[in-house]
């Protein structure tokens, strides 16, 4: 549940978390663009620029569960949005 006001949709109304959260689709697309390439090296910068937005989102407050396109594998994910988002599908 977030601890800061959201629109009607769920995004966030502090426009650096949101403008922060919206970036990290664009990583994602950038992602999954160079994996089509077989550019790995970009591959793991771009994953490493993905972790370090999720911290600034983190340290902003946010607490929230990405769209799918926004996301990584599972793998590339930072570990704690996985520890998160499973605490809230274990949820009752």
């Amino acid at each position: 549940m977030a601890t800061y006001e959201t629109d009607a949709v769920g995004y966030p109304l502090d426009p650096q978390m949101r403008q922060l959260q919206a970036y990290l689709g664009t990583l994602a697309g950038m992602w999954r663009n160079a994996k089509r390439k077989g550019k790995v090296e970009r591959q793991a910068e771009i994953v490493q620029e993905y972790h370090e937005t999720m911290a600034q989102l983190y340290a902003l407050g946010w607490d929230d569960a990405l769209d799918i396109d926004a996301e990584l594998p599972d793998e590339f994910l930072p570990e704690e949005y996985l520890r998160r988002t499973q605490q809230r599908r274990d949820e009752p």
